[in-house]
């Protein structure tokens, strides 16, 4: 059916024009626009323009200013609120602690950056750029600078967040000190360094532009971060003296603090466009010591610290006991300026300070009169019973401004670093290590989470063989088998086989051991090493088990799990026990509390299988039970269960361990005494088959009575690599011979 003319006049006359649509959507918040990105092309094309971001911007301006509020405390999230309410429920949650960032106390350390926030979680010492409008947030890479890695000086760095004008990019800024004992009577020599991460451009972090004076000792706060403010960025030094550091030229200044506190331990903030110098003896810091603020009106002219002007905003002494205890917190500090919305604000004249509390509280001070007036609460999270020593409130206004792409994507946008990326990729993990030290570009490639992903699929695919390494007595110090080869020695690499090393087959590119009173995770290809020390009670006998550490691969999360066991009471007379578990992820600080299994681990590495871990029971302990016992942990569930071994005759000097041989989950049985070795296979109907029997006492007799263990099949020709600790060697199935590698000579 056709349209009638007046059907057609409405269609049109409900068209609005551009600019009309434009100015709507200007003012529309940030999470609105988002979703309407999906409207249509040319919707989609307006929102994203640089045009349209600034006239949002502008319309920003004018609206109310909002709180993001975090409770203090382990894996809070944050919250939106409005900064109006003196008891108020969040609005909504904008970023979780558990997803977007790593699990820990997050908190922000600078003030908006054209609506970008810089984050920190203290645990991890780890770094983000979020906007709370949006909830973009982007991981700074590099947790430890590179000049630091493996160095032992004492290490000071401060991040911070800019922006320029002529780039229009933002800028992360990180500068620190290597502080190094001189020795004797000397003092510490520090050495300051600056660099710079471009969000959307750079994929790693490069020197400035500049670089700052070489006596340059950095204050470090663990609760803020540089200050940005008239364009340049504020750093405080352990002497008091502020060096700058200009956003646009990448060049550093000095600025003298208010006369009088220069060793007074203040800290920085900007504050109704000045810089701002706040202190206060958080210890005590009241009655007697008033909060005192300074602002640098002139900043073209401050040079020796004469320009500040005093604004003494609180007065504790002028309080009673009670009105003080209200707002009584371990951090304390300036937010902004606030203009009450009561009809009263008339430009510059009723300015008031606002201030944030460690427990979610928003107060107001009116400096006018000296300190002289009672603060008033303007806001207060509901149901908050914690303290803070870190900042829990925050200011943000509506912006579009991105945090820019993740690094593996920069990295990849170019045809040319995808083709490296796929060379790359199939090249041995020794060669690749070396080639880490080619360039930057290279070295933030090989990084990358998505090369890493791609040389692990392609070696995977591939059916790459393992790599035999062996250590010299030191868990950090591996090396390869051709060293080893055809060698007999008189000395064992290990002399005291109380300080033996313990360490797990490879498991996606990672090892895991226990060498004396701690554990470690390495990559002996790269040289990737972390050593984890043990917690109360390290050291002890009862703590020391082979098989008290595990290493596994969350293949749903992507991540390497480590599984840590500790006997607290082990009685073999009595059977009793008290087994203690505690997991993790690799890159995690700490640990978290798993309840144990059902039955006691023996003194035996756990194997790593298809995303399970599987440790011998130990039969020693707890109730009597017919057979060999296997505990099972799912690393992704998180859950235990306890599987049957094979029913066979049990040999009271029999020695029973858990491998992996061909991604199957294999018991080794070996009785010392007869020099035989047994091995079982698990088939997928739970049911065992004996898959080998070696003597291995004919090929080794002087070790017969040593532990043996198959550590790998040879997938083209099906020898078995066996060790003994002082023996290495292939055994061939089809033709029952050994062919020796490795022989320590046994003591006369």
């Amino acid at each position: 059916m056709q349209a009638t003319p007046s059907s057609n006049k409405r269609t049109k006359a409900s068209a609005l024009p551009d600019e009309i649509v434009e100015d709507i959507l200007a003012r529309l918040p940030v999470k609105s626009l988002r979703r309407f990105q999906c409207v249509s092309h040319p919707w989609r094309h307006l929102i994203t323009s640089p045009s349209f971001r600034d006239l949002h911007a502008m319309r920003a301006i004018v609206r109310r200013r909002r709180l993001f509020v975090r409770p203090a405390g382990y894996g809070e999230p944050f919250y939106a609120c409005e900064q109006h309410g003196i008891s108020s429920s969040p609005d909504e949650e904008i970023l979780s602690c558990c997803s977007e960032l790593a699990p820990g106390t997050v908190f922000p350390i600078s003030k908006p950056c054209h609506g970008l926030v810089l984050l920190r979680c203290v645990e991890y010492d780890a770094h983000y750029v979020w906007n709370p409008s949006s909830g973009e947030t982007l991981a700074l890479p590099d947790r430890t600078p590179f000049r630091t890695a493996g160095l032992k000086p004492r290490t000071f760095v401060s991040y911070g967040l800019g922006y320029s004008k002529v780039t229009n990019e933002h800028k992360a800024v990180r500068m620190y000190c290597l502080d190094v004992d001189a020795g004797g009577d000397k003092p510490h020599a520090a050495t300051a360094f600056c660099e710079v991460f471009t969000l959307d451009k750079s994929t790693h972090w490069r020197p400035a532009g500049t670089q700052p004076p070489a006596a340059c000792r950095l204050r470090v706060r663990g609760s803020q971060g540089a200050v940005l403010c008239n364009g340049n960025l504020h750093f405080v030094g352990k002497d008091g003296v502020i060096t700058t550091f200009n956003v646009e030229d990448e060049t550093f200044g000095t600025l003298m603090p208010p006369s009088g506190l220069e060793y007074s331990g203040f800290d920085l903030t900007e504050l109704d466009g000045c810089l701002c110098v706040y202190f206060s003896n958080q210890t005590n810091p009241w009655p007697d010591v008033p909060y005192r603020i300074w602002l640098l009106r002139d900043y073209a002219a401050a040079k020796d610290g004469s320009c500040w002007e005093e604004v003494r905003c609180i007065d504790w002494g002028s309080m009673t006991d009670a009105e003080r205890a209200a707002f009584k917190s371990r951090w304390i500090a300036p937010l902004g300026m606030y203009c009450p919305d009561d009809g009263s604000n008339t430009g510059q004249t009723n300015k008031k300070i606002m201030f944030g509390t460690g427990s979610c509280k928003v107060f107001v001070v009116d400096p006018s009169n000296g300190g002289g007036t009672r603060p008033v609460v303007i806001f207060s999270l509901d149901g908050v019973q914690r303290d803070g020593q870190f900042p829990t409130v925050g200011l943000f206004e509506e912006s579009l401004t991105s945090v820019g792409r993740a690094s593996d994507e920069i990295i990849l946008s170019s045809p040319s670093a995808e083709a490296w990326c796929q060379v790359l990729s199939r090249l041995p993990a020794r060669t690749v290590g070396r080639l880490n030290q080619v360039s930057k570009d290279w070295r933030a490639l090989i990084k990358s989470e998505c090369f890493i992903d791609s040389h692990l699929c392609y070696h995977q695919a591939n059916k790459s063989p393992h790599q035999l390494m062996f250590t010299d007595g030191r868990p950090n110090s591996f090396k390869p088998l051709e060293d080893f080869i055809g060698i007999t020695l008189d000395v064992p690499p290990l002399v005291d086989d109380s300080a033996r090393v313990v360490c797990s087959n490879p498991c996606h590119g990672l090892n895991a051991g226990s060498f004396l009173c701690y554990d470690f995770v390495c990559n002996p290809i790269t040289g990737y090493y972390k050593a984890l020390p043990l917690g109360d009670g390290g050291g002890g006998d009862d703590m020391f088990a082979a098989g008290r550490f595990g290493l596994g691969y969350d293949m749903e999360m992507g991540k390497h799990v480590l599984v840590r066991m500790a006997y607290r009471e082990r009685n073999f007379s009595t059977r009793e026990y008290r087994l203690e578990c505690e997991i993790r992820y690799v890159e995690d600080m700490f640990w978290e509390e798993l309840d144990p299994p059902q039955r006691p681990i023996a003194d035996t590495p756990p194997a790593h299988i298809n995303g399970k871990l599987y440790w011998m029971a130990d039969g020693k302990l707890g109730h009597l039970s017919s057979g060999h016992e296997i505990v099972a942990l799912d690393v992704s569930t998180r859950e235990f269960e306890l599987l049957k071994g094979p029913l066979r005759v049990e040999h009271p000097e029999e020695c029973v361990s858990v491998v992996e041989l061909q991604g199957q989950v294999c018991m080794v049985c070996s009785q010392t005494r007869k020099g035989t070795l047994e091995i079982w296979a698990m088939k997928g109907n739970g049911w065992w088959f004996m898959e080998y029997r070696i003597d291995v006492g004919r090929f080794w007799p002087e070790y017969s009575s040593e532990l043996v263990t198959p550590m790998a099949i040879d997938a083209t020709d099906g020898r078995i690599l066996l060790r003994t600790g002082k023996a290495l060697g292939y055994y061939d199935p089809k033709t029952t011979k050994m062919q020796t590698i490795y022989y320590l000579r046994p003591k006369i």
